[in-house]
């Protein structure tokens, strides 16, 4: 059994976090053992964020790697009954939703003042857990100034509210396009997509966070269905925060 280094689930998510939520969704797929460590201690994470994991006495970081570190030693592959095109198709989609919706996530959540001060009390108390209270504020400060600066380093962070709803509400119509009335992106079964767009949809339509791109993706029926379609598949015995 394995250790997963995850965020709390909150907001009736698995995790907080997407990446988190993608690698436990994953970990379920593949019916891999793992039990979770929600205690925040980044001084152990080997590429210093969350989510990682101890295997076989190692720590290893980055939810992407774990993955196929787990096809390379386990022989673990979700993908393995599609074809070269539909893994090129899946590869391309998984890296638009990790490297472009993921930092219309981080707009909605650090850039958005209401929104800010609704997640700033999250992190407040998954940090209290850790760290005395009087503490917490320069870490979370941190946590809002590194956020930003890697949203301008990005690129993304250089565009104003409309441009950012403009580009990311495309991608997830792309999604949406792409998914039509099949019951999973790929086909009949879930794969490493689904894990993956699984932990964005959901990490943008059930936080109470206000936002245009929420908006538009609550309106996107198939991704919604999809997202409770994977809850009732993957997690239904596991009580979700709220």
């Amino acid at each position: 059994m394995i250790t997963l280094y995850t965020t709390p689930p909150l907001w009736g998510l698995p995790s907080l976090t997407p990446a988190c939520m993608k690698l436990e969704t994953w970990l379920r797929m593949a019916k891999v053992l793992y039990k979770i460590d929600t205690e925040f201690n980044m001084t152990l994470a080997p590429k210093g964020k969350i989510p990682f994991i101890e295997y076989k006495g190692k720590l290893i970081g980055d939810s992407t790697l774990i993955i196929e570190m787990f096809k390379q030693k386990e022989g673990i592959d979700l993908d393995q009954e599609l074809t070269p095109t539909e893994r090129a198709i899946s590869l391309a989609f998984r890296r638009m939703i990790k490297e472009n919706i993921y930092w219309g996530l981080v707009h909605i959540r650090y850039n958005i003042e209401k929104n800010w001060r609704v997640y700033r009390d999250v992190l407040g108390t998954m940090l209290s857990m850790e760290t005395p209270v009087p503490e917490n504020e320069p870490m979370i400060e941190s946590i809002l100034q590194t956020a930003q600066t890697q949203m301008y380093n990005h690129g993304m962070g250089r565009h104003n509210d409309q441009e950012i709803s403009q580009l990311i509400t495309a991608d997830f119509q792309a999604l949406s396009d792409f998914l039509g009335d099949k019951p999973f992106f790929m086909g009949d079964k879930p794969t490493t997509l689904d894990a993956t767009a699984y932990a964005y949809i959901g990490n943008c339509i059930k936080p109470p966070l206000r936002h245009p791109i929420v908006d538009y993706v609550l309106k996107l029926d198939n991704l919604c269905q999809h997202c409770e379609r994977m809850t009732e598949q993957f997690f239904s015995d596991m009580k979700l925060g709220h």
